[in-house]
């Protein structure tokens, strides 16, 4: 089972990487599942130029048929997620709505951190993540005081984040697994 961590944040002096790295550590020395951490940094997708919609699939677009081969590696989403005002961030919704079929049918967790440990943030991704066919899982991982656990750019989570990460990343693994031959098995 291959997880994708993805960093939802673009922003100057951001927490979304410290902490997308600090969970990709503890999800890597697991040996139920392969990691890749993806960087929206690294990824500048235009917002609004794509000539048709990702639902009707035909990516013309190279930018986007790139990120369709990387999506689609993945068997199932960590969204690494800070709430801004409310919500979660512009970059990560736009990387969601640039591709479509390649989301679907995998499991999908967070892990967020500001207003309300990021549960706003949560609860509007699932609705997104709903519409794109993935399965949101139930456990997320829910941060309180995430810049009082960064020091020299590195996170370094307290047992309640580890705790709710193991159980985020149990509930990938066991998602992803079954997913996965649900995928291979019904084409």
């Amino acid at each position: 089972m291959h997880l994708q961590i993805i960093i939802g944040s673009v922003r100057q002096g951001r927490a979304a990487k410290p902490v997308a790295d600090w969970a990709f550590t503890h999800a890597k020395q697991r040996d139920d599942m392969t990691v890749e951490l993806v960087d929206l940094k690294n990824w500048p997708l235009p917002m609004f130029n794509l000539p048709k919609s990702p639902a009707a699939g035909d990516y013309e677009d190279e930018q986007q048929q790139r990120w369709a081969k990387s999506v689609e590696r993945a068997d199932a989403y960590l969204f690494v997620c800070p709430e801004y005002n409310h919500g979660y961030s512009a970059v990560l919704k736009n990387a969601l709505d640039y591709v479509y079929a390649e989301w679907g049918r995998k499991p999908a967790g967070v892990v967020s951190y500001g207003g309300v440990m990021g549960a706003r943030a949560v609860e509007q991704l699932r609705q997104v993540m709903v519409e794109l066919q993935m399965a949101p899982i139930r456990n997320a991982v829910h941060i309180a005081g995430v810049h009082q656990k960064i020091e020299n750019g590195a996170f370094s989570g307290d047992q309640r984040d580890a705790d709710q990460l193991q159980r985020a990343l149990d509930d990938l693994a066991w998602w992803g697994n079954a997913l996965h031959w649900a995928r291979r098995t019904s084409h």
